[in-house]
């Protein structure tokens, strides 16, 4: 009896795993990708055209909007200086407030002033300046379907925001550098660049003698004189 050899077992080759091939380099982006890349180019596009409108909105305000003083009121002491910044109130929003309060009590809106101090609300006054440059309030602008009141030569235009009870005129904030609120406890006014359409813009704070408080300077004097 004759014993036929058994071949020696070869395993069977495993075909090569896609992930270890190599690289090709020269592969064309796919569709996914491509929208993806001009999607994202899109959108920075966008995002650098408004920031650049944006910056020559605030330079062509700065530039050609007329400079107003508006005298600061007294805060709560524990918040007129919060860190790198000082909160702010301001003397007018006194008779602004009054002033809408009369204006819908005569309107015999009692529900409307009773809520006046929970209620947001956007509007605009006419101010006029003195001779150093001082803001005060003249009357509420009146609006109306043929447009704004018109204005006398020494009158303008001031936007302001009622939110939670609070006046704001611009911003009830002025940020500092760290180190700085020693100087800018002299504030006795802040300068505001208001333009045709009464929207203020905070630039600077002044002190009683109609100075702007520039802290370099602030420091300067105090180290001069012996402070």
């Amino acid at each position: 009896m004759s014993i036929t050899p058994i071949p020696p077992h070869t395993p069977t080759p495993t075909p090569p795993n896609e992930s270890s091939k190599p690289r090709d380099n020269n592969t064309p982006l796919t569709l996914k990708t491509k929208v993806s890349l001009v999607l994202a180019l899109i959108g920075l596009s966008i995002t650098l055209v408004m920031t650049n409108l944006t910056i020559k909105n605030y330079e062509t305000h700065l530039t050609t909007a007329e400079e107003v003083l508006l005298e600061l009121a007294p805060v709560d002491p524990r918040s007129l200086m919060q860190g790198d910044y000082m909160a702010l109130n301001y003397a007018i929003a006194e008779p602004i407030m009054a002033a809408i309060e009369a204006q819908e009590v005569a309107k015999g809106n009692l529900d409307y002033v009773e809520t006046l101090y929970n209620i947001s609300q956007d509007g605009s006054v006419i101010i006029k300046k003195d001779a150093q440059g001082v803001g005060h309030f003249v009357r509420l602008a009146q609006h109306s379907d043929s447009g704004d009141e018109p204005l006398a030569q020494d009158e303008m235009l001031l936007q302001y925001r009622i939110r939670h009870g609070q006046l704001k005129i611009a911003t009830n904030a002025f940020f500092f550098q760290e180190g700085q609120a020693e100087a800018f406890e002299q504030a006795k006014y802040g300068m505001f660049r208001i333009n045709e359409q009464g929207k203020p813009l905070l630039t600077d704070m002044v002190d009683k003698r109609f100075k702007v408080i520039e802290p370099k300077k602030v420091q300067s004097q105090q180290i001069d004189n012996g402070a």
